[in-house]
């Protein structure tokens, strides 16, 4: 990660700052204060993202996409629905609108083995937050991709209609031949392949080690989501098949949740989705394991 810091008073800004217009003033609109200095972060996926730090010595964390189509907004929507009481700690939104986002800064590094188990914890209490329909009202987003999440009264036909199929489109240019035919194969035998849970729960949507932030053996909190309610065996599947969140996390978590028979099983099928979304964001590198795991659940 780039740490260099930029001080704002004579607009010396990094170089993926220089074609943007002029930073430091979009923030004090937002706020009402101008930044003193700004730090570069990792995580530029949507756009430019910095650390923000004022006079006075507060912190914030912007992130910048002036291109068209941005909809930091949407993630706004889907951090507000995330910052519940009792439950997972979020960035708090300060300032939301298409092109810039500004919330709070959370402390901590990347998660690491030591906060596994406290992620299983604080994500078990998070599946306790239940819906009786499946999406989220609208559209949200996995990465800058704009995903449908309409409510829904089923889970499997959301998670089939809105999941698998919207995404094997989307990576339909980078499969190789057979693969769609493969997946439509799956999608026929979803009711058969997995549960359709009595509740469906609010799920971040996209746990992986970057996306939670720790300090020792605690996490601080979580960011960049996905949201929607959903059955909780997909965000287990991406966190273990993806996330690199083993054992400890697991067995934390279900020590609160316990999961029902067969969650292996159906793991590989739930993999599947976010299989799709790495094919699309990043080519045929994750072709392999996507074929892996369509051959896990059965075709």
């Amino acid at each position: 990660m780039c740490e260099a810091t930029v001080m704002t008073e004579d607009f010396t800004l990094p170089y993926n700052l220089l074609e943007e217009d002029d930073l430091p003033t979009l923030i004090a609109k937002a706020v009402g204060t101008r930044p003193h200095t700004l730090t570069p972060l990792a995580g530029g996926m949507i756009g430019t993202v910095v650390r923000a730090t004022f006079a006075d010595g507060e912190t914030l964390v912007v992130k910048h996409n002036p291109g068209e189509g941005a909809r930091l907004d949407i993630e706004a929507e889907m951090l507000r629905a995330l910052r519940l009481p009792d439950v997972i700690r979020v960035p708090d939104v300060l300032f939301a609108s298409p092109a810039l986002l500004v919330q709070e800064f959370l402390p901590g590094d990347h998660l690491g083995p030591d906060a596994h188990a406290d992620a299983g914890r604080q994500l078990a209490l998070l599946h306790g937050v239940t819906s009786d329909r499946a999406g989220l009202g609208g559209t949200t987003l996995n990465g800058d991709l704009e995903i449908p999440s309409p409510w829904t009264d089923s889970w499997i036909a959301f998670f089939r209609e809105h999941r698998l199929r919207f995404t094997a489109e989307k990576a339909t240019p980078r499969l190789p031949a057979g693969f769609c035919d493969r997946i439509e194969r799956l999608i026929a035998r979803l009711d058969d392949l997995l549960i359709e849970p009595d509740a469906c729960s609010l799920l971040h949507g996209d746990v992986w080690s970057a996306n939670v932030l720790a300090s020792g053996d605690h996490v601080t909190g979580f960011i960049d989501p996905s949201t929607c309610y959903g059955d909780p065996e997909l965000e287990l599947a991406y966190a273990t098949r993806f996330g690199n969140l083993g054992e400890a996390f697991l067995n934390a978590y279900t020590a609160i949740r316990p999961l029902a028979p067969g969650f292996i099983e159906r793991a590989a099928v739930y993999a599947v989705y976010p299989a799709l979304m790495h094919v699309y964001y990043f080519g045929d590198r994750y072709v392999p394991t996507l074929d892996r795991l369509l051959a896990e659940s059965g075709v």
